[in-house]
């Protein structure tokens, strides 16, 4: 959960210091609060999706890869000092978050430190995160209007949020699908504002330890997508929930105006409710490692004992203890995790509320983490512990194409979640090296590679191009590959990777002779927005440009001397016709003028 009564003031403050004063909190408490590591790993330096439940035929893909900008400098922060156990002090109203401040730059973590003489869990009670929280982090029911379904919260249940098996699976989203998740939630970022999609920063190499067992490898740069990918696969923790639990603590997912205090303290981690932030575990690598190494550190620590799985515990329904608790029988460590890390239920105002406001006794982080995971993601029970590795049915026409390809030991491999489905539209189902899409009309085809990473950039299924229409067919000249989608045709070749090309400008290429014509394969996707709302596409012996005054070609030494006179911001204007030809002479029409070539002179250029 998020603090919103506390506002950007503490992003300067250090942490308070508890002596005395702890060992009379912990007698006083009425129930422990969240906590964070004592045995910790050094914390980081600073600096898609939502597959819905099987039903009739319809699917869901991956997303795209990540281009990020920030890149700050990274620090390690050092372990967690002791934290005081809840005590039953009432925390006040939260008050709106203050005006935005653009802050288009990421600040640096602290330092890395030893995990020698770091205190272990009967020296103190670490929080993860008890702050409160806000109802909507992110305004993203605003930017879901009509969208969002009454029934959202229908399957909710207290004592199992989600299973085991869907919080801790490491490979449920690449870095890529991530990436194009993001693109997909922001389409575009406030003026000198670093959203999520575009951030990226230097991050640190965390070694393995008794609860992220893996290796996190630094990099001069990782983009938020990247970072988010490297600490599941260290910590054994679902992407998909680490992204739910970053936009229900901070709403980074959807924010676009994010402040600097919100990357600082992204997953709310070491902010209890009664103290100002920690400082030292400032940083988005820091927060999102500790994070991840505390919901695992909940299942194996015999420390964090207050809420045990198969028995009722009295949870609160609010930080202000005079809210009161309610009995909840938690079903599996996953859940007991959340409330580790968010101590509080909702009540029936919040949940009547779905992603809006209760009442003074509210609380929203555990109910606002279903509401995202379904929403974004699908059920929250059921899956395979184990990665993906095992557990997964393959079955219908995606059994028999993955069958095809070589099953688990082909180029495909091993499937690293179920098969969803959108009625009417078409399904899918991720392997780890692909995907398999089925639609009615076009059967069961798959996407890997260059081509999928590219598709997943734009959208994939929910972007420009849609669903596929074929497998990917290779051996083109040049080694090149290529592929057809609902909407497009995507191209990858050796140098230039992949790029589509798709309405007035692709029936345009056709008529060149597309690859085998003059302009050869196409470099860039289209770029539009240009001035008039025109749109060109580079290919690798010209361009195409789409306009008001048509859409047509230009190269060679007409496309330089039109260059030479302003181009399409010039007198000339966009071209109003492909170039034409005859003897040793080229002539090509534009909205103010022409330009005329004839072998072995310099492009004259005729105003009108």
């Amino acid at each position: 959960m998020r603090r919103t009564n506390h506002g950007y003031r503490y992003a300067q403050k250090g942490r308070a210091l508890f002596g005395v004063a702890m060992a009379a909190a912990l007698i006083g408490s009425l129930l422990p609060t969240a906590a964070y590591a004592d045995e910790q790993p050094a914390p980081e330096p600073t600096p898609t999706v939502a597959p819905s439940p099987e039903v009739a035929a319809t699917e869901q893909p991956p997303e795209s890869e990540p281009t990020s900008t920030p890149t700050p400098e990274p620090t390690d922060a050092p372990e967690p000092a002791p934290e005081q156990a809840p005590t039953a002090e009432p925390t006040q109203e939260p008050t709106p978050t203050p005006a935005p401040t653009p802050t288009p730059t990421m600040t640096t973590d602290p330092g890395e430190v030893d995990l020698t003489g770091i205190l272990l869990p009967d020296n103190g009670d670490y929080a993860g995160d008890t702050t409160e929280d806000e109802a909507d982090p992110g305004a993203y029911s605003e930017t879901q209007a009509g969208l969002l379904t009454a029934d959202t919260l229908n399957g909710f249940k207290a004592g199992n949020i989600i299973s085991d098996a869907k919080m801790y699976t490491s490979g449920t989203m690449s870095a890529n699908q991530i990436q194009g998740f993001f693109n997909q939630k922001v389409k575009r970022c406030d003026s000198n504002y670093t959203c999520l999609k575009d951030f990226s920063m230097k991050t640190r190499t965390k070694a393995p330890n008794s609860y992220c067992t893996n290796t996190y490898q630094g990099s001069s740069r990782d983009t938020a997508a990247q970072i988010i990918s490297k600490v599941s696969k260290a910590c054994n923790v679902s992407e998909r929930v680490l992204i739910v639990m970053l936009q229900k603590e901070q709403g980074l997912v959807t924010h676009t105006w994010p402040s600097q205090f919100r990357y600082d303290i992204a997953m709310g981690y070491a902010c209890p409710d009664h103290a100002a932030c920690d400082s030292t575990y400032f940083g988005f690598q820091n927060q999102m490692y500790m994070a991840a190494y505390q919901l695992q550190r909940y299942t194996k620590d015999s420390y964090f004992s207050w809420y045990p799985v198969g028995k009722t515990s009295q949870v609160r329904w609010h930080p202000n203890a005079s809210c009161g608790t309610g009995p909840v029988r938690i079903e599996n460590k996953a859940t007991a995790a959340l409330y580790y890390y968010t101590p509080y239920q909702p009540n029936r105002a919040a949940m009547r509320a779905g992603y809006g406001v209760g009442d003074s006794c509210s609380a929203y982080g555990n109910r606002n983490f279903y509401n995202y995971y379904t929403d974004w993601f699908g059920g929250t029970h059921g899956g395979s512990p184990g990665g993906g590795t095992t557990g997964y049915s393959v079955t219908g026409a995606t059994a028999v194409k993955w069958k095809s390809l070589g099953g688990a030991s082909g180029m495909l491999g091993k499937p690293i979640d179920k098969k969803n489905c959108t009625s009417g539209v078409g399904c899918y189902q991720v392997f780890k090296g692909g995907s398999i899409y089925w639609t009615h009309k076009h059967g069961a085809v798959y996407v890997r590679g260059a081509v999928r990473d590219a598709w997943a950039k734009v959208g994939s299924r929910n972007g420009v191009l849609r669903y596929p229409t074929s497998d990917p067919q290779c051996g083109l000249t040049r080694g090149a590959c290529l592929q057809h989608f609902q909407d497009g045709t995507m191209y990858a070749m050796s140098g230039h990777g992949a790029h589509y090309v798709r309405g007035a400008i692709r029936n345009k290429w056709a008529q060149t002779g597309d690859r085998h014509g003059t302009l050869g394969y196409p470099i860039s996707n289209p770029r539009c927005g240009l001035v008039d709302g025109a749109c060109l596409q580079v290919f690798e012996d010209g361009r195409i440009y789409a306009s008001n005054a048509g859409t047509h070609y230009v190269r060679g030494a007409i496309f330089d001397g039109w260059g030479r006179a302003g181009g399409r911001e010039g007198r000339l204007g966009y071209p109003s016709s492909d170039p034409r030809c005859g003897g040793n002479a080229c002539t090509q029409s534009f909205e103010g003028g022409t330009v005329r070539h004839q072998s072995g002179s310099t492009p004259r250029v005729l105003y009108r």
